[in-house]
C-alpha cells in the first residue's frame, strides 16, 4: 500500500482499491502535494483522514510509522524564529537571557550547597572519630581503674576479715581468761 502512495499516486496494485483504500489515499496525497494553498495543517489533516480509511492493520502500522517519521522530521526542521513577530523575538530573547541567569544562579546555589554539605559531613566524621577515640580512652581508663579498684577492694576485704578474726580471737581470749579467773 505504501508503495502505491509513493509511486506518484498511481495505483499499481493488483488488489481492488476498496480492499486497500489506496485510491482514496493517493487522491488525498495528490491534493496535499498539488495545491499551493495546502498549508502544513491541511496536509496533516489529510494524512489523518488517510489513516482513518486504512482497513488493513499492517498497512496502518506502516502508515503510522511513516507519519511518525514525517512528524519528527517536521519538528526538527521547524524554525520558531521564522514565525515570530519582532516583539515576540525580543521577548523570547529576554526570556532566554532570564532563563540562563536562573540556570547560572541555580548552579551557584547547588555548588554552594555541595560545599557546605561536604564541609558539614567532614566535620561530622571528624567529631565521630574524636568521640570514638574518647570513648576508647575512657574504656581503657575504666578497665585500668577497675583492676586497681578490685585489687583495693580485695585488700580491704582481707583486712576486714583479718581484723574481724583478730577481734574474735581477742574476744575468745578475753572470755577464756575471764572463765579462768572466775574458776
Amino acid at each position: 500500500m505504501s508503495a502505491n502512495i509513493e509511486n506518484n499516486g498511481e495505483n499499481n496494485s493488483t488488489q481492488p482499491a476498496e480492499e486497500t483504500g489506496a485510491t482514496t489515499q493517493t487522491t488525498a496525497k495528490k491534493t496535499a502535494d498539488d495545491g499551493a494553498d495546502a498549508t502544513g495543517e491541511n496536509r496533516w489533516v489529510l494524512r489523518l483522514e488517510e489513516l482513518l480509511k486504512v482497513k488493513n492493520l499492517e498497512d496502518l502500522k506502516t502508515e503510522l510509522g511513516k507519519l511518525a517519521a514525517d512528524l519528527q522530521t517536521e519538528i526538527q526542521n521547524f524554525d520558531l524564529n521564522a514565525h515570530l513577530s519582532p516583539t515576540a523575538k525580543a521577548r523570547l530573547k529576554t526570556l532566554e537571557q532570564r532563563y540562563n541567569e536562573v540556570i547560572r544562579a541555580v548552579g551557584k546555589v547547588q555548588k554552594q550547597f555541595d560545599r557546605e554539605f561536604n564541609k558539614s559531613l567532614r566535620l561530622l566524621k571528624k567529631t565521630r572519630q574524636d568521640a570514638e577515640k574518647h570513648v576508647k580512652d575512657v574504656r581503657a581508663k575504666v578497665g585500668k581503674h577497675r583492676a586497681t579498684i578490685l585489687k583495693a577492694s580485695k585488700n580491704l576485704t582481707n583486712r576486714i576479715k583479718k581484723t574481724a578474726s583478730t577481734a574474735r580471737r581477742a574476744k575468745r581470749t578475753t572470755k577464756s581468761t575471764a572463765k579462768k579467773s572466775a574458776n
